[in-house]
Order: structure tokens, then sequence, then C-alpha cells
């Protein structure tokens, strides 16, 4: 999580004018000791935010050219008389991820897993400077302050993206918040947190599938596997079309998924989706309830339906 620290740090960057400082003359100018500073460092190098190289026995350090912190330089310099550091650091650049749109404070607190208590005390401190508004119970951020959510967004993307490099090549985000993402890539993960998941994994449910599509991997905190309704959710955001679909309809069967538990999973992926998840589940669940009477585009066949589940031993 970007803390006040690193936010710190970015903006005495900004700030100072020149475009590389030394570690040591930074720390002077935040009046941290030396090893604070470098700690800080390289957390935000870890994230992508800044560059260092060695010059002599001084280590130099400066900004990266990434979109989210020329966002960011902008509003810092144009703002300076604002903390906006202390406004949006930690728990607040979370909340600031799901201000893309008006939303009230209880849906914020669900969806950034802040405390509802610290939701509306970050909402009130960044109400009282102008950097978000309210109208009927909803927040949105203020012009020019839209950029915010754009930054949070990016700030986050770009830590995802440096936590999965170390592991893997050719890799291709599909769906992600704050904390957890979905992502193809060309290497097999062994690393903790990191869940194999996709057409990979149907084997595992009694759907065996020959495949050759890239691995797919889904990386969180919040569960300790990958289970069937899980699996369905994250293939349809890996592919959407018939075949996947089919895939689908197998799974939901062959291990009896529970429907309302199904339709509860894909409420939490449909935000972030840039498909219409909730529709689409609700079109294979209302297909296998009814057989086939009720279909949907990329859906197949009944008897075909059959001819294919008895293929891979599923019961209808």
């Amino acid at each position: 999580m970007m803390s006040e620290s690193h936010l710190r740090v970015i903006s005495q960057l900004i700030d100072g004018g020149d475009p590389e400082v030394s570690i040591s003359t930074l720390a002077d100018q935040l009046e941290w000791s030396t090893s604070h500073a470098s700690r800080v460092i390289t957390e935000l190098e870890a994230y992508g935010c800044v560059q260092t190289k060695q010059s002599g026995r001084e280590k130099l350090v400066s900004l990266t050219e990434i979109e989210p912190i020329e966002q960011l330089e902008g509003l810092l310099t144009e703002y300076r008389h604002m903390d906006l550091p202390a406004l949006i650091a930690g728990s607040g650049l979370q909340i600031l991820y799901y201000l893309d749109r008006g939303r009230t404070a209880t849906e914020l607190a669900e969806r950034s897993g802040v405390s509802r208590a610290t939701v509306y005390r970050r909402l009130d401190d960044l109400q009282l400077v102008g950097v978000i508004g309210k109208s009927k119970s909803r927040y949105r951020l203020n012009e020019p302050f839209t950029v915010l959510a754009s930054i949070a967004r990016g700030l986050f993307h770009q830590k995802h993206r440096r936590e999965t490099r170390e592991h893997v090549v050719g890799l291709n985000f599909l769906w992600e918040t704050h904390d957890e993402y979905l992502f193809a890539c060309d290497s097999d993960i062994s690393t903790e947190g990191f869940h194999l998941t996709g057409p990979a994994l149907f084997g595992e449910f009694g759907v065996p599938l020959l495949t050759r599509d890239r691995r797919h991997y889904f990386r969180t905190d919040r569960l300790t596997e990958v289970d069937p309704v899980e699996l369905v959710c994250h293939t349809l955001l890996i592919d959407d079309g018939s075949r996947y679909r089919t895939y689908c309809l197998l799974l939901i069967q062959k291990q009896d998924i529970d429907r309302p538990e199904l339709r509860e999973r894909a409420e939490h992926y449909h935000p972030e989706a840039t498909i219409d998840l909730r529709t689409i589940v609700d079109g294979l669940i209302e297909y296998l309830e009814t057989s086939g009477e009720t279909t949907a585009e990329h859906l197949p066949e009944w008897e075909e339906f059959k001819q294919t589940a008895r293929e891979y031993e599923v019961t209808l």
C-alpha cells in the first residue's frame, strides 16, 4: 500500500526541481534518517515509481515516467497548498480507486475493504478541501480532482505488474481490483498467493480439457484455493465465447454448483469486468434449469450439449 512516506518522497522529488537527487540529500530535505529514506526509496522502486542509479559513492533517485506519476505530478504542482500526500495515502488510495463514479460510503467500504468509520473519516477530509462532493448520499470527485481515481488505479496496477513480472513472462491482465487480479502468462507459478485457474484447472473438478491455451492465475489473499464457483467466473472473464461457456455449463452441472452462490460470486467480479458477467451467469443457470428452452447467445443447442455432456460423463 502506498503510504504517506512514499507520497512525501514523490512530492519532494517534484518540488525539488532537480531531475535526480541523492538519497542522503532527500533524507535531509525530509528531515528523515538516511536509512528510513533508503527503505522508502527501495519500496517505491519496487512499485515502479522511482528509479535509482549509482554515482560514485552516492545513489541518485529520480521519478519514472509512468502515467500515474505524471498525473500526480500535475496535481501536486498545482495544489501545493493542499497536503495531498496526507489526504490520499494508504486507505485513501483504496477509496479513490472506486471513486471512478458516484458511490455511497457503504459501497466504497464494501469495495475497498476499508472500515465504514475510516471511509467516512477520509471522505470528510476530502470533502472539507473540495476534492469530493456529495449528492443524494453519493460521493463524487470534483474537477480537476477526477484524475485521482485514475492515479489510484494506475498505482495499484503498477504494483500488481511489478509483483507479477518477478515470476512470469508474457503477462496480460484480464481483471483486477486494488487487491486481486486475474492474468494470463506463459509461465508456471508456484508462489504463495498465486492460484492456477482457467481451463487448465477443469480437470481437477472432473471435466478434463485438452487445451494449449496460456496459463491463467488469480492473485488474491482472500482464497486458499480456487473452487468450482470461482473457476466459472474466472473462465468467463478469460473468454466468454461459446466454447468456454460450454465448459462452464459442464462444470456447473458436474459439480452441482449452488446457483445462488454462483450468482453471488458473479456479483463480486461484475463491477470491474469488461463483460456483463452477471447476465451471462444468469443465462447459463436458466439454460440448465430449463433444459435449453431458455437460451442465450453463444450457448449450444440442447441436443448438442447433451452429446457433449455424455462425452465428458456429465449427467443432465
